[in-house]
């Protein structure tokens, strides 16, 4: 199932990432890495998600919002497109 990627950029830039990605394990890859960086449900970081949560609410809602550590927003939803 493909999926649709929105990724907020607070840098300045404002170069918002808009994107598909063929699945959501894909789309995920690129923001669990094994580098360490931590993934949040709240844009202070206060509560961390783990991979396996965020696959859990997608599952479930077709669409998971997190932030990483300097608070930009993702969101990852199931594209509605045949």
């Amino acid at each position: 199932m493909r999926v649709i990627v929105f990724a907020q950029d607070l840098s300045g830039r404002n170069d918002h990432g808009h994107y598909t990605k063929p699945d959501l394990a894909s789309a995920l890859d690129l923001f669990f890495a094994a580098d360490g960086s931590k993934v949040f449900l709240d844009a202070d970081g206060n509560d961390e998600i783990t991979r396996g949560d965020a696959e859990a609410v997608f599952a479930s809602d077709r669409q998971v919002t997190f932030y990483n550590q300097d608070g930009e927003q993702t969101v990852i939803t199931a594209d509605p497109s045949p």
